[in-house]
């Protein structure tokens, strides 16, 4: 089910508002959307280096219309991860910034739009691809992993549906992008909004500039989204002193806020008669696997809530029968159809049938609210991006660094035993991975942990904290 078939019937209404104010209606950008894909085959492979631009987003509903699969990816990727992505995907066309044109040289420029152009990567390297297939995400940032979570055209279209049904999106709303759309977040507040034939005020005006503010006030914004990094930022420019008489509501995901910061949107919220809306979700699920319904956040403060409409959770705990403890289980048609990591698995099948093991712990209480409780692989968030340990431990290595990370709430700890690694090791880290600097903090300890086996012990690393 391809759900932007069927957006034609919103053809007057506003569809994209740049940061100039300038407005654009359904025909406008479906009629640029499909001269832009009008000659690339269906069924093929494109890289989309994706911002929030209506540029981008013109291109996304082409592609997504005629059927081409696209990886969406940070503009900022390193050419050498980008690079290392062609050789492994083969892709067979690439949508990126003008701006980067000599990334990629000797290559045939198909289309210009805008500040984008389109290159023909692979003339005649067309491979099977399911027919199923619409999306390629990273679950894991910049940090050099090649693995891609593979979702269906089915999947967005059931996630989509259900988070328009919770969320109560009609026509006349209008929303914000304040994340980019490669992030699953990001691309599932466009989609919602596309569906329901609501418009979106496109722009990189970060929250803390009071042009932001400004432009959504005036052009009457009704709902933003946001990651707990933005939260922090909002409570920092002291949030409740805005004047936002056309918000509704706002909503969170991509990782845990903090009971104090819960409390002061809770208190805002309560005040001002805006909805405050907590989220919870994957990668892996399309997005959204449950929420915290409104009327009940004051009494569920730190859960994240319930199943979104049409999706399961269950808990299962290996070490006892205790069901209201353990490993978070999401059953639901949003759930993706698996991994990539080569250009041979994006003709695979369905290979999770609806059921998603999450990682997350988690604990539920007697009315089935959820609260996650920690972590069971060596994953984090950092401001609502996944990244692996494991892999930033990689990418250490290879650039000559030998270390250890563990991680906390948006920060990873760097633990190192040579006297001679100082700031570079970050300033390394930060330019490979395209990850903040304040994201690592860089700590020496006499010797690396190990445990029994002589396997180094990450649970005995938290002592050096």
């Amino acid at each position: 089910m391809n759900f932007l078939k069927k957006i034609e019937k919103f053809n007057s209404n506003v569809c994209f508002i740049d940061e100039n104010e300038k407005k654009y209606t359904y025909e406008n950008i479906l009629t640029k959307a499909d001269l832009l894909s009008e000659n690339l085959k269906e069924r093929s492979l494109i890289f989309v280096l994706a911002d929030n631009s209506t540029e981008c987003l013109t291109a996304y509903i082409g592609f997504f219309k005629k059927g081409i699969v696209q990886m969406l990816l940070d503009p900022q990727i390193s050419t050498n991860l980008l690079e290392e992505l062609i050789e492994t995907y083969k892709p067979n066309y690439i949508l990126m910034p003008t701006s980067r044109i000599d990334d990629l040289k000797n290559y045939e420029v198909l289309k210009e739009l805008g500040t984008f152009i389109i290159l023909r990567l692979n003339k005649n390297s067309f491979y099977p691809i399911n027919k199923d297939l619409a999306l390629l995400l990273s679950t894991s940032g910049s940090t050099g992993s090649k693995k891609f979570v593979r979702i269906s055209y089915e999947n967005v279209y059931r996630n989509t549906k259900d988070i328009i049904t919770y969320l109560d999106i009609n026509k006349d709303h209008r929303t914000v992008t304040t994340m980019p759309p490669f992030y699953t977040y990001g691309l599932s507040v466009i989609n919602t909004h596309l569906a329901s034939g609501a418009s979106i005020v496109v722009t990189k005006i970060k929250i803390i500039e009071k042009s932001f503010w400004k432009l959504i006030n005036k052009q009457r914004v009704t709902s933003f989204a946001g990651v707990p990094y933005l939260y922090e930022i909002l409570n920092k420019i002291k949030f409740e002193k805005l004047n936002l008489p056309h918000l509704e509501y706002f909503t969170q995901a991509g990782g845990a806020l903090s009971k104090d910061l819960l409390k002061y949107f809770l208190n805002y919220s309560e005040k001002n008669k805006k909805k405050f809306i907590v989220m919870y979700g994957q990668t892996e699920a399309t997005s959204r696997i449950s929420y915290l319904p409104y009327n009940m956040l004051k009494k569920k403060l730190g859960s994240v809530g319930i199943p979104i409409p049409g999706g399961k959770i269950s808990l299962t705990n290996y070490e006892s029968n205790n069901v209201k403890d353990g490993e978070i289980i999401y059953e639901g048609k949003n759930v993706s159809m698996g991994y990539a990591k080569s250009f041979v698995d994006l003709n695979k099948g369905d290979e999770n049938r609806g059921v998603l093991r999450t990682g997350d712990l988690g604990k539920s209480d007697k009315d089935g609210y959820i609260y996650i409780t920690g972590r069971k692989s060596r994953d984090i968030k950092l401001f609502g991006h996944r990244v692996n340990l494991d892999e930033i431990e990689k990418i250490l290595f290879k650039g000559g660094y030998n270390c250890l990370c563990y991680g906390l709430d948006n920060k990873v700890i760097i633990f190192h035993v040579d006297n001679k690694y100082n700031s570079k090791v970050l300033e390394y880290l930060s330019k490979i991975t395209n990850i903040n600097l304040d994201c690592f903090k860089l700590k020496k300890i006499n010797k690396f942990p190990k445990n029994e086996n002589g396997k180094v012990s990450y649970d005995k690393l938290e002592k050096f904290l």
